[in-house]
C-alpha cells in the first residue's frame, strides 16, 4: 500500500472517531428568558432558531428539566413546550428540537412556555419573530 493510501485511510479513520463522539455542539447565539424562582432553583430557557425556507428550526436548552409526554402530576423540572404561532396555541412538543413547517411569508410572533405536567405554566417564556420570505 502506498503513502498516500495509508494516509488517506488514516485520516478518514480519524474523521469517523472523531464524529463517534457524545459531545453535541452548543448553539452559537443563545437567548435567555427571564428565569423564575422554582422549588428546585432558578429554571431558564436558552433558545436558538434559524429560519428555512418557510420552516422555522427551534432549539431549546432547559437546565435541570425532562420533557415528559401525557398528563401527569406536577414534578418540578418535568414538562413541555406549549407553542403560539401569532397568538394561536398550535402546538406542544416533548422535545427540546422542533421545526415549525411550511410557514406562509411574513412576519410571525412565536411564543415558547414552558409548562409542567399538570398543564400549569412555570412563568418561564421566550419570544421571538421570524421572517418568513
Amino acid at each position: 500500500m502506498s503513502l498516500r493510501t495509508k494516509l488517506f485511510i488514516a485520516a478518514i479513520s480519524l474523521s469517523v472517531l472523531a464524529a463517534c463522539t457524545n459531545h453535541k455542539p452548543e448553539p452559537e447565539t443563545m437567548y435567555e428568558a427571564i428565569p423564575t424562582a422554582s422549588a428546585q432553583g432558578v429554571q431558564t430557557i436558552h433558545v436558538k432558531h434559524d429560519v428555512r425556507g418557510k420552516d422555522v428550526f427551534i432549539e431549546c436548552i432547559i437546565g435541570n428539566f425532562s420533557f415528559k409526554k401525557g398528563t401527569r402530576r406536577k414534578v418540578e423540572g418535568e414538562g413541555h413546550i406549549d407553542v403560539y404561532l401569532n397568538g394561536q396555541k398550535i402546538n406542544e412538543v416533548f422535545t427540546a428540537a422542533f421545526i415549525l413547517r411550511g410557514l406562509p411569508t411574513g412576519k410571525h410572533k412565536v411564543h415558547l412556555e414552558l409548562v409542567h405536567n399538570d398543564g400549569s405554566k412555570y412563568g418561564v417564556s421566550y419570544d421571538f419573530e421570524a421572517d418568513v420570505s
